[in-house]
């Protein structure tokens, strides 16, 4: 989304190029959104295991 949260973040921190690039099959807009997933994935799954116990 223009100007969403992750736009804004990727131009705070200088990588506002980046998020722009759309050149030869690379797309630095989706490829920061797959990051993100992946890092808000790994948060989910060390919450999950943090109260897990062993059977």
């Amino acid at each position: 989304m223009p100007g969403g949260l992750l736009e804004t973040l990727a131009t705070k921190t200088g990588k506002g190029n980046f998020w722009r690039l759309a050149d030869h099959g690379i797309n630095g807009a989706y490829c920061l959104d797959s990051a993100w997933h992946h890092g808000w994935e790994t948060a989910a799954a060390l919450v999950a295991t943090i109260g897990a116990t062993t059977r």
